[in-house]
């Protein structure tokens, strides 16, 4: 039986000198034997990114700024603007208020006239008036009375006009009770109009100064009241235009010191 042939062995040789070739490349390129060092070239995002980095986010802070400031100056514009609206609205609402303490006062003194002319000259000349009419009345009731008693007595002994008497008695008592029925009327009416007439008159004119005392002083009120509202409006939109003034200027320096 035939020995087993043993595999052949295989030569070491060729796989060394591949593993060399590398090695030979670099030292051809360099034009000795030695290989070259480990490369020291600064690596992709080396110290050269951080550094434009912050100058991208200074010049993007800068564009803001000046974004800003520009939008100040307008709102300055617009602040200055209002400055002028508010001093002007301040006027018209002080005339306004003005005018109306003006007109309470005018309505309050008018009342006054015509309470103090009722008082003193209307109301003692209509109850004169009527009390002329109430004296007439009764003067004309006593004045039947008195010719019914005259009639009474001249026709008392008269035996031959009896029916003449009878009739004329009968006429003056009829006048009689009518002049007395109207006096009655008369005292009634009188009494009313002291009372109540007059004295109505009366209170409606004294409440029409009390309204007009009371307008007057609101309108003074609203007066001291747009006074000081106007005078804390001017206030603020000076104190605005002076901050938005303060702002600019701020700005402005950052950026002429570059944004520090």
């Amino acid at each position: 039986m035939p020995t087993p042939t043993s595999a052949p062995s295989v030569s070491l040789f060729p796989l060394a000198v591949l593993a060399l070739l590398p090695w030979w490349s670099a030292c051809a390129s360099t034009g000795d034997d030695q290989p070259l060092p480990p490369s020291t070239a600064t690596p992709a995002g080396g110290t050269g990114e951080p550094a434009k980095a912050d100058a991208d986010k200074k010049a993007e802070e800068q564009k803001q700024q000046k974004k800003d400031l520009a939008q100040k100056q307008r709102d300055l514009d617009y602040a200055k603007i209002g400055v002028q609206t508010t001093a002007i609205d301040r006027q018209v609402r002080v005339m306004t208020v003005e005018s109306a303490v003006r007109h309470a006062q005018v309505e309050l003194d008018k009342q006054k006239r015509e309470l103090e002319q009722f008082l003193q000259k209307v109301k003692p000349r209509e109850m004169e008036e009527h009390r002329i009419q109430l004296d007439m009345q009764t003067q004309r009731a006593d004045e039947a009375k008195d010719e019914l008693a005259e009639l009474e007595a001249m026709y008392k002994d008269d035996e031959f006009a009896r029916s003449t008497k009878e009739l004329v008695v009968k006429r003056g008592r009829k006048q009689l009770e009518m002049a007395n029925r109207s006096l009655a009327v008369g005292q009634q009416e009188f009494e009313h109009f002291e009372k109540h007439t007059l004295a109505e008159r009366e209170r409606e004119l004294t409440q029409k100064v009390d309204d007009a005392e009371r307008d007057l002083e609101k309108a003074r009120l609203e007066h001291q009241k747009a006074t000081m509202e106007v005078d804390v409006q001017q206030r603020q939109a000076d104190d605005k235009v002076k901050d938005l003034q303060r702002d600019i200027a701020e700005l402005e320096q950052k950026i002429k010191d570059g944004g520090k």
